[in-house]
């Protein structure tokens, strides 16, 4: 079979564009990775004799197709080549067609049976759904006729023909001789080659619609019994779209919610960042236009270094304005910022502009404007809604290149004087640029909180409200608005009644907040004299001082996963090491409740060999993939341990089931410790081992774990969604994802009872441990530990002095006879 090499810049997307290769291709075609450089320092890159290995380590009989992405990459494509002997040379071809698109098109072409010149043409034509529309692969001129046998089939997997449907559609037909010819006739699309991929994918199918194959008499009864059996299968998918209602007619797709001028009234969002605004709504206009127009261009050389230039320009902002922003963006979110630069080095978004100019003579800010729209609307089509996000990002990065296009430098301001801003949707460079000496708060008509831009808005200093919806845009300017963070809305032209409520409330939180931060440093005590540990979660190295400036008397969790993701290779133990140690010093004597890395689940790492999972979050992680993985897990440990000889230190071990997972766990860090003292490393052999209670099997038997461990610490998070069978990413079912519900708190109150009977203590590290209307029944639980959030800690404090442990008791028993979580809440909040 023919072999594939992939060459790019960036490792992580060859090796990334291999593995959807892989997995649209059904018969498994030889695909090699040589993306990349071996320089840590500056890993981006192409290396000739590392193409030539990738080469050879696909070469058969059938040849070698080789795909790469910037102008170096071809060089070295073709240095590579002059490497190889003549025998092998002869039968290597390079491919000038766009990287991501060619690769995947080839991959069904070669699973297909087609030779090297069917593959080379299939791949070329991937380059036109983005240079002239419906033409291409797509078009009717694919030779076949309108004369044959026809047949209609109702697609009914839930996205349609996407990828990896759309690549077992294809190769199944192409098994059939002759033309065959697909026509999507629920969106009325023209007549496209069935044996393309791009035909297919230009037909734009989804769940659903009906499409009508075309076929010569002789091939016809087979080739639709085959694809009657793949409909039948659902084409291996699991997850099939709603039926249409019969003798309903198919409905269109809905028309963009036209904004209507709002002059009073209250819209509800999502809250993002608490607090109160007062004043006039400044309308900011940040969409992707509907067209640029595209310009004849004479110089099509010059054109493309205009594009290049605004590309670089775009990047140089971009990294001044985080220069600028110094330590008021943590490292963490920086990252943030690193997606949107590798966007603007991404060649499936560069390609097919140069393309466009060197061979259409057209200007590049139309064509960059459609290759942002195309691949956005890609993202905001996925059905993970991380991942569905990602769309803002492209449509912020496509318009910061448009504003160099059109010699436009100036940034997105803010105010000139002080203002309520609203933004159709808020982006990341948005709040990177801000301006809070004149920004009251922030509102914006679409976003979330798993959003880049919610993610960056949540930390700062003014009120943010996401999602109010398309009606925020109609509001006039100059608009007097009240924005509620809190409570997520924002109302029009508030009257003087609500003014004067909302203003006595923000007296009231002031009042509260500051007599908050006058007892942060106190002790964790109930009114009655009751002792508990308030400590906070920790996620990052730059989030160390705010824990020990906020109170917090050591940190009842650090997530690791932090050290593993966004990277191309797992941190080593000396680099784990000093992060660990570093925090360790910057506590001030406070433990540190080191959690094993939870790969998996909605944490997902590129460079981890892992096995896509129906059901990620009952998969393969936690626990379970650090013993599978013994090499990673044992240098984490190392790294904890060697740390602990700085200061108090534990090991925490998640999404324990088993009483098999714990014994092995500590098997490992025996093993671990007894290499340390071989080396001669210090650590603390009295390292306090423990684990987190979030699977439901580990409540349930949490008195034959606690006289195995030294410690539990409740995951409320995972613990609620397990308990609950909702998954708590999903919208559908967020409302019985509730950790109050009487199923869960009987659950928490077990695993309490069952560590004390033990004589072990037992804290709290989910969501729940930091809030206020929780606190109560968690210390009438006998709950030890609350980890929370370090902006939290003031406020238990304060909580907790208003309480007595009799009273909890009392209310936690109560809490237990409820008939739901809704409930619950109002008993607690009926004191």
């Amino acid at each position: 079979m023919i072999g594939i090499v992939i060459v790019s810049h960036s490792k992580q997307l060859s090796d990334g564009l291999k593995e959807l290769a892989d997995a649209m291709s059904q018969e498994p075609v030889p695909i090699a990775s040589a993306g990349g450089i071996d320089d840590p320092e500056a890993p981006l890159g192409t290396d000739a004799i590392r193409i030539m290995e990738a080469i050879q380590e696909v070469m058969s009989d059938k040849g070698v197709l080789v795909f790469s992405d910037l102008g170096s990459a071809k060089l070295n494509a073709e240095m590579a080549l002059d490497l190889l002997d003549d025998d092998e040379r002869k039968n290597v071809r390079l491919c000038d067609a766009p990287l991501v698109e060619g690769v995947l098109a080839a991959t069904v072409q070669i699973a297909s049976g087609g030779d090297m010149d069917a593959a080379i043409a299939e791949a070329r034509e991937a380059a036109r759904p983005f240079v002239d529309g419906a033409g291409g692969a797509g078009a009717a001129s694919d030779g076949a006729t309108e004369e044959g046998a026809a047949r209609e089939f109702r697609i009914k997997t839930v996205h349609g023909l996407h990828a990896r449907p759309a690549a077992l559609f294809v190769q199944t037909v192409n098994r059939f001789d002759g033309p065959v010819r697909i026509t999507n006739l629920t969106k009325k699309k023209p007549a496209a080659n069935a044996k393309s991929i791009n035909g297919v994918m230009l037909s734009e199918v989804g769940g659903n619609d009906v499409i009508r194959l075309s076929a010569e008499p002789a091939v016809a009864d087979d080739l639709f019994a085959a694809i009657e059996d793949l409909v039948a299968s659902n084409f291996g998918e699991a997850e099939r779209a709603p039926d249409v209602p019969e003798g309903e007619p198919e409905q269109e797709a809905e028309a963009a919610p036209q904004a209507k001028a709002v002059t009073s009234g209250t819209l509800k969002g999502a809250a993002i960042a608490k607090g109160f605004a007062h004043g006039p709504i400044r309308q900011i206009r940040r969409a992707l236009p509907d067209e640029v127009e595209a310009t004849e261009v004479d110089d099509r050389d010059g054109e493309v270094d205009r594009f290049r230039a605004a590309l670089a320009a775009s990047e140089t902002e971009l990294r001044a304005a985080l220069d600028a922003k110094g330590d008021g963006i943590a490292a963490y979110d920086r990252k943030i910022f690193d997606a949107h630069i590798a966007f603007l080095h991404d060649p499936a978004l560069t390609e097919p502009v140069e393309t466009g100019i060197r061979e259409r003579g057209v200007s590049a800010g139309s064509l960059w404007r459609d290759a942002v729209a195309d691949l956005s609307k890609s993202y905001r089509g996925l059905a993970d809604p991380i991942l569905k996000a990602r769309g803002e990002d492209v449509i912020d990065v496509g318009l910061r290149v448009l504003r160099h296009l059109s010699g436009d430098a100036g940034e997105v301001a803010g105010a000139t004087e002080a203002a309520i801003l609203a933004f159709d949707d808020l982006r990341p460079s948005d709040v990177l640029t801000l301006d809070l000496d004149t920004v009251l708060g922030i509102a914006s008509a679409y976003g979330g909180k798993t959003s880049h831009a919610g993610i960056l808005a949540s930390g700062l200093p003014v009120p943010v409200v996401f999602g109010l919806g398309v009606d925020l845009t109609g509001i006039a300017e100059g608009t007097d608005v009240l924005l509620d963070g809190g409570k997520a809305e924002l109302t029009v032209a508030p009257d003087k009644a609500l003014l004067d409520e909302i203003e006595a409330e923000r007296v009231r939180l002031e009042k509260r907040r500051a007599e908050a931060q006058a007892v942060k440093n106190d002790p964790a005590v109930t009114k009655d004299g009751v002792r508990v540990r308030a400590a906070a979660n920790l996620a990052s190295l730059e989030e160390v001082a705010a824990v020990a400036q906020s109170g917090a008397e050591e940190v009842g969790l650090l997530r690791t996963e932090f050290l593993f993701m966004r990277r191309e290779a797992a941190p080593s133990e000396d680099e784990q090491y000093d992060i660990y140690r570093q925090m360790v010093e910057g506590l001030n004597g406070g433990a540190l409740t080191v959690r094993t890395v939870d790969i998996g689940g909605d944490k997902p790492v590129a460079y981890m060999d892992r096995p896509e999972e129906e059901n990620p979050n009952l998969g393969w992680r936690g626990i379970r993939y650090s013993l599978a993985e013994p090499d990673l897990f044992e240098t984490q440990l190392a790294a904890i341990l060697r740390a602990s000889a700085h200061g108090p230190v534990r090991i925490m071990f998640p999404l324990v089931s088993t009483l098999e997972e714990v014994t092995a766990g500590k098997v490992a860090v025996r093993k671990v410790m007894d290499v340390l003292k071989e080396r001669g490393q210090a650590f603390d052999e009295t390292i306090e081992v423990g684990i987190m209670i979030e699977v439901p099997a580990a409540a349930e038997r949490a008195s034959l774990l606690a006289s195995h461990v030294d410690f539990f610490s409740i995951g409320t998070n995972d613990l609620t969604q397990y308990v609950m069978a909702s998954d708590r990413a999903n919208p559908k079912v967020q409302k019985l994802c509730d950790p109050f519900d009487p199923a869960v708190l009987s659950m928490i109150a077990k695993s309490i009872a069952a560590a004390h009977e033990a004589g072990i203590w037992i804290g709290m590290c989910g969501a729940m441990a930091g809030d206020p209307l929780a606190v109560p029944i968690l210390l009438g639980f006998g709950l030890d530990e609350f980890s929370m959030a370090a902006a939290d800690v003031a406020e238990f404090k304060l909580t907790l002095k208003g309480l007595s442990r009799a009273d909890c008791e009392a209310l936690a028993k109560k809490a237990l006879e409820q008939e739901s979580a809704a409930a619950v809440r109002e008993m607690v909040a009926a004191g």
